[in-house]
């Protein structure tokens, strides 16, 4: 199978004294695939291929050259935040068991430590894909409190990749801010649509994506082609004072984009894209380019996917103004879930399409046809929620919070949620008066990352219930909080 080392590879023997990264630290394409070659031996000499490969590193070129290096050994990489609780952490590690771990050791150089030997994990409720032809294994929030391993292989990342390059599009000579964290699938669009086109990326520090400061002082320096980000992130630079360079192009995902900051948006920059697209299905499933605040949409699949909405009874919905929920398709959906084949055959399933029966990913995400025949996204069908471009499982809130041995009950929720700027996360905690709001916070972030953490939590002897016996979320989403 073809990897990305491959794509990137062929576009440095043709331009191998080209800019592929530019930046404090630059690198020609050439410079950039030694190193990588470098690392690959690295690994090699701790793992053999199929192996898994875990990366923590936090600055775009090493985590660059880190992909392409595990790409060249034939090992799936999964990238750690270096930030996460180590309990998290070690789920994961538990879960993948990773032969070989790569560290950043300054100015992009890494090491490779191998782990203690363990079994490879279970891969028999995959499609049929081989472990050395997979590119990356990226966790994401699970509603049983475990997060779950999206296995994504070669074929669907580059498929999407190059289908990014035509739409929003991106071509030779092109920059591209990286500054995403390398735990966001998004972050490989930064590095690999230019590497695989001719263009090149510009690695931005890891306090780019909270200091608006330090944003549009590296935007100032090296002046990007596009930058992408998720609406909050766009909000908070934009309420600081930055605005978009008559040039630049934005793509915004992960959120829904609003017509008010679509407004603001369009009032600088050259073109704003709206991007979607789950975990699942690779990077972005699809992009509209916004021309009109008033007349937001989520666009069309990308080349090579697919989308149709089913109602309840899985048939297609077409007319206007029904919701329904949103199915994708096509070249970038993910194979399944790691060592879970329970859940990958719940949310992968063979069903009928516009274009006959296509193995589709079951979004939980709800969209209607507007009568001029936009893509309107309306929102969540379950407990899963988006705050500030992360993908959140409630119910991972409430079952970390109960391994508690005081919490006889918690649940979570999203309050503000129709105002971005205000949006939080919310704990209400069943238990006795020994347990305070302090020692329940740092039970949280022992075990959750810092974007899943509750800003408000509340200890209370019971909760509101409707008349049915069910807790009245409702009512707690509106509820103060201690």
């Amino acid at each position: 199978m073809r990897t990305i080392w491959d794509a990137v590879l062929a576009q440095a023997q043709r331009t191998p004294l080209a800019a592929a990264a530019c930046g404090a630290r630059g690198y020609t394409y050439q410079e950039l695939m030694d190193r990588a070659a470098d690392a690959s031996r690295l690994i090699l000499a701790a793992a053999d291929p199929g192996d898994i490969v875990a990366m923590d590193v936090a600055t775009p070129a090493a985590g660059a050259i880190a992909i392409l290096a595990a790409a060249r050994s034939r090992c799936p990489v999964l990238p750690l935040s270096p930030d996460a609780p180590q309990a998290r952490r070690q789920t994961m590690l538990d879960d993948a068991r990773p032969a070989v771990l790569l560290r950043e050791s300054g100015d992009d150089t890494l090491t490779a430590e191998p782990l203690a030997p363990r079994p490879r994990p279970d891969t028999a409720s995959l499609p049929p894909y081989d472990m050395r032809d997979v590119a990356y294994i990226m966790y994401t929030s699970g509603s049983t409190g475990r997060p779950k391993g999206v296995v994504v292989p070669h074929d669907a990342l580059l498929s999407r990749l190059e289908a990014l390059a035509r739409v929003p599009g991106f071509g030779p000579g092109d920059s591209f801010l990286a500054m995403s964290t390398l735990t966001f699938d998004i972050s490989l669009a930064e590095l690999f649509v230019p590497l695989i086109t001719g263009g090149r990326f510009v690695p931005a520090p890891p306090a780019t994506r909270l200091d608006p400061e330090v944003f549009d002082r590296v935007v100032r320096a090296s002046r990007p082609d596009v930058i992408q980000a998720t609406p909050s992130f766009w909000r908070l630079v934009l309420a600081w004072g930055w605005r978009p360079g008559a040039g630049s192009r934005l793509w915004s995902g992960g959120e829904v984009l609003t017509a008010g900051l679509a407004r603001k948006l369009l009032g600088g920059c050259a073109e704003l894209w709206n991007v979607y697209g789950p975990t699942e299905t690779t990077l972005w499933a699809t992009a509209a380019q916004i021309t009109d605040a008033d007349s937001i949409s989520l666009g069309d699949p990308l080349p090579g996917g697919g989308l149709c909405l089913v109602d309840g009874d899985g048939k297609l919905v077409s007319e206007p103004g029904r919701p329904a929920e949103i199915l994708l398709y096509g070249t970038g959906v993910a194979p399944g879930y790691l060592n879970r084949p329970e859940l990958t055959a719940a949310l992968f399933e063979v069903c009928d399409t516009e274009d006959g029966p296509r193995r589709c990913y079951r979004t939980g995400d709800q969209a209607q046809y507007t009568d001029d025949g936009r893509l309107q996204f309306l929102g969540r069908t379950d407990g899963q929620v988006k705050l500030r471009g992360h993908r959140i499982e409630l119910a991972e809130l409430e079952a970390v919070a109960e391994e508690h041995p005081a919490v006889r009950e918690a649940v979570a929720v999203l309050r503000d949620a129709d105002d971005p700027a205000r949006a939080h996360l919310a704990l209400f905690v069943v238990a006795g008066p020994e347990l305070t709001a302090r020692l329940v916070r740092g039970w949280m972030s022992e075990r959750l990352p810092a974007a899943m953490r509750p800003s408000r939590i509340s200890i209370r002897p019971a909760l509101p219930r409707t008349t049915s016996g069910k807790v009245d979320r409702i009512r707690l989403a509106s509820e103060p909080t201690d």
